[in-house]
C-alpha cells in the first residue's frame, strides 16, 4: 500500500509512470517487487505489448503450465502444490504475456505466493510464517517459494498446457478438453478495460489471448484437496 502523502500517476499516452515515494518505500525491495512492479506492469503493460493475464503459470523442463480460473478456485494452492512436486513457479496470480520472435512467452515478476491463513492445512511449513494484509486487502501468508517449499523461480516459460480450475462437490478430478474459444472469451472477459484512445494496444492484447488459445487447454473440475489436485495434473501431463 501507498505511504500518506506518497502518489502515483500512469500516463498510457505516453507510457510513463510518475510518483512520490517515501525513502523508506523506495529502499525497500519487497515493495517494489509485490507492490509497485505489479501495479505499473499492469496498468501499462498493455501499451507496451504485454498482455497481463489472471492466471499462475509454472514451468516444468521449459514448458509451461498456466492455471486459470475464478477468484476463490484455489489456484494460488493449486500453485504451492504443483511447487512442492518440483514444477518452478513463474507467477502466481498474474502473468504477464507477449511474443517474442513469433512465439508466445509468459513472464513473472518474483511477486510472492499468496496463501490464504487456512492453507496451513496442506502446508504445514506456514506455521512460521505471519500473515499479513496483501495489495488487495486480504490476510494471506506472502511467501518465497524458493525458500518455504523447495521450489525454483523462473523469470519465463514457453506456455504448453492451460488449465481452468473449477471446485467440485465430487471427490476426484476431471480433464475435459476446453475448445480456443473458451479461452478466448475467459481472457478477454476478465482483462481490464482500456481506454479507446489505445486502439492499437487492444487489438495487440487480442492478438496475444488469440495465440494463447492454440494451447492445448483443460478444464479441470475437482473436488480434491491441493495436494491431491497437483499429483493428478503430474500424472496427466505424463501422458499427453
Amino acid at each position: 500500500m501507498m505511504e500518506p502523502g506518497g502518489f502515483l500517476s500512469f500516463d498510457l499516452l505516453r507510457r510513463r509512470v510518475m510518483g512520490i515515494l517515501s525513502p523508506a518505500a523506495a529502499a525497500d525491495p519487497g515493495f517494489w517487487n509485490s507492490r509497485l512492479l505489479p501495479i505499473s506492469v499492469g496498468v501499462l503493460g498493455t501499451t507496451l505489448g504485454i498482455a497481463p493475464l489472471h492466471c499462475a503459470c509454472l514451468d516444468r523442463h521449459g514448458a509451461g503450465l498456466l492455471v486459470a480460473g475464478n477468484s476463490g478456485a484455489g489456484k494460488s494452492t493449486l500453485t504451492a502444490a504443483l511447487a512442492e512436486r518440483g514444477f518452478a513457479v513463474v507467477s502466481d496470480d498474474w502473468t504477464y504475456a507477449s511474443r517474442l520472435n513469433g512465439t508466445l512467452v509468459a513472464h513473472g515478476l518474483f511477486a510472492p505466493v499468496k496463501l490464504l491463513p487456512d492453507a496451513i492445512r496442506f502446508f504445514p511449513e506456514l506455521r512460521d510464517s505471519t500473515p499479513s494484509k496483501t495489495l488487495n486487502g486480504e490476510i494471506a501468508h506472502e511467501i518465497d517459494p524458493s525458500r518455504l517449499l523447495r521450489s525454483q523461480w523462473k523469470a519465463s516459460s514457453v506456455p504448453k498446457w492451460l488449465f481452468f480450475l473449477e471446485r467440485a462437490s465430487m471427490p476426484g478430478c476431471r480433464f475435459l478438453p476446453c475448445p480456443p474459444s473458451h479461452t478466448q472469451q475467459f481472457f478477454e472477459l476478465n482483462a481490464e478495460k482500456l481506454p479507446a484512445e489505445l486502439p492499437e494496444a487492444a487489438r495487440t492484447r487480442s492478438a496475444i489471448i488469440q495465440r494463447l488459445s492454440s494451447c492445448k487447454s483443460w478444464i479441470l473440475r475437482t473436488g480434491d484437496d491441493p495436494i491431491r489436485t497437483a499429483a493428478a495434473i503430474d500424472a496427466f501431463l505424463l501422458e499427453v
